[in-house]
């Protein structure tokens, strides 16, 4: 499923980069679509000091601009994520022959459940969030009045050379599709680093039960395990605990930047969207489409930063599987490797939003109160 949704972004590393590029310049158009008429009403807004206004703006804006910072992040970066893509399989062929394989599935299953649910989730936000501006114009054809009841189009836009309220259908028509293509973007790349991150777990995990499988090895059996049989096991987990550091550190130099803006922009997308839902609860339908709005971007901060929490549990888990382990019974030539092993594994891998914020649930509690800060901050200047 993921794979049909990089190929519609042309971000499926198999297709030729001229094909890609021309895939990714027709999503960044369909969303510039909506980024200008947008920025225009905006800045008029701005000009007649219309603040109800400005926070209408702001929050579609915002959506717009961090489905364009995920996008353009993969598309950048294509080549650091076909070595992720690479990694991946690598490993997967490899721990196929030592019979380790169904560690990682484990992990990487849990990963694949929750990109699923994220997808369906967030679209089915979408189809109401789309569906609201055409319960009038239904409604006049259902149960028709003496008069056209009010319609209100998705997002407050501008576009100068004409009137939207004249054009509804076809300006709804533009703005839905731009909004397909927002949607998509943010569910596929957050869905593609999910399985990523839960791919990086599932190595931590690995290597902790490579560790505890050599060192319980002499236990199996009555015979005595040759030092060197034991030596080569240890040296296995070594070198996985090796490629894990390795494949995280692809993995956060390729989200840095991407995490620090949308962190920040996520933080503005929900305090003035949240402004907007109070502002409109005389409109119950405006209401109701601004809590969608709002109810969306809460659970994709949610989801981007919980594989970040998942990441650091394996991680740390695996400095306390390397002290349960039986070392204590292996050489001590071999128990200085596990020693330096541990004395790593308690550096914990963590993902960061441009090193200022760790991705985790913690963070996302307090970034969460924050917003709330923010949000009545914003009420108080409204007033």
């Amino acid at each position: 499923m993921i794979e049909k949704y990089l190929q519609f972004l042309g971000q499926d590393p198999r297709q030729s980069d001229k094909f890609r590029n021309i895939i990714v310049t027709v999503m960044v158009t369909s969303i510039t679509g909506i980024v200008v008429p947008t920025s225009l009403e905006l800045y008029t807004s701005l000009c007649d000091k219309d603040m109800n206004a400005v926070i209408e703006c702001m929050p579609h804006l915002i959506a717009a601009t961090t489905s364009v910072v995920k996008i353009l992040n993969v598309h950048f970066n294509r080549e650091n994520f076909k070595k992720l893509f690479d990694f991946m399989t690598e490993q997967w062929e490899e721990l196929k022959l030592t019979d380790d394989l169904h560690i990682l599935e484990d992990v990487t299953m849990r990963g694949s459940k929750m990109a699923q649910l994220y997808r369906n989730t967030l679209l089915i936000f979408m189809v109401l969030f789309l569906f609201v501006p055409l319960l009038f114009p239904i409604l006049d054809v259902v149960l028709p009045l003496n008069e056209t009841r009010p319609r209100q189009q998705l997002f407050r836009v501008n576009y100068m050379l004409f009137d939207d309220e004249e054009y509804f259908f076809y300006v709804y028509l533009q703005l839905a599709w731009g909004s397909v293509v927002v949607v998509m973007i943010i569910v596929t790349v957050d869905s593609l680093y999910i399985l990523i991150i839960h791919h990086s777990s599932g190595l931590f995990a690995v290597c902790g039960y490579q560790v505890q499988k050599a060192t319980s090895s002499s236990n199996l059996t009555t015979k005595p395990v040759p030092e060197s049989y034991t030596y080569e096991q240890i040296k296995n987990c070594v070198i996985t605990h090796d490629k894990a550091i390795e494949f995280y550190s692809i993995l956060n130099d390729n989200s840095r930047s991407s995490y620090l803006i949308q962190v920040g922009l996520n933080m503005m997308g929900i305090s003035v969207t949240a402004v907007q839902t109070v502002a409109n609860l005389d409109r119950p339908a405006e209401a109701i489409r601004t809590g969608i709005f709002l109810g969306a971007e809460q659970f994709h901060l949610f989801v981007i930063s919980l594989p970040g929490q998942v990441l650091l549990d394996h991680c740390s888990d695996l400095a306390n599987n390397i002290y349960k382990s039986t070392w204590y019974k292996i050489p001590v030539r071999i128990q200085k490797m596990l020693f330096m092993m541990q004395i790593r594994s308690k550096k914990l891998c963590t993902l960061t939003a441009g090193g200022l914020y760790e991705m985790n649930i913690e963070n996302f509690g307090i970034t969460f109160k924050t917003c709330m800060s923010y949000f009545t901050m914003l009420l108080s200047l409204r007033e």
